[in-house]
């Protein structure tokens, strides 16, 4: 078993990363990955509950770490509003670092991978001027 990855993301771009990080890998991934979109004209709760469906749905056994865009945002409000009895960890400010981490650490547990995404975020932003 493994931990599965939710992106909930303005747009499209949740499943862009998805793709980009599976074209990058240049494999299949190693950890379920869904996406789900989140558009202006799209009722909430509608979001929300597709969420928690989504979450039961590709929780294999060791959680999902739900991954979305900006926090504060539509995305971000209804990813810390899911709540499926299952075990679940949210974090804002998705990038590609942050999801290429996750894939190279499948087999942690859900809150190491959240450290390994949160690291992989951080350590993704460099001044590229001061590192020539």
């Amino acid at each position: 078993m493994a931990v599965s990855i939710l992106t909930v993301t303005h747009g499209i771009l949740g499943h862009e990363l998805i793709g980009t990080t599976k074209s990058m890998l240049n494999s299949s991934l190693p950890l379920v990955c869904k996406s789900l979109s989140v558009t202006n004209t799209c009722n909430t709760d509608e979001l929300l509950s597709a969420a928690q469906k989504l979450c039961v749905e590709i929780d294999q056994g060791d959680g999902v770490l739900v991954l979305t865009d900006i926090f504060g945002s539509t995305p971000s409000n209804i990813c810390n509003k899911i709540d499926t009895g299952t075990n679940i960890r949210v974090l804002a400010g998705l990038s590609l670092p942050m999801l290429i981490r996750t894939m190279n650490y499948p087999n942690l547990s859900l809150d190491k991978l959240a450290e390994k995404a949160l690291s992989g975020a951080r350590d993704g932003i460099v001044d590229c001027t001061l590192n020539k």
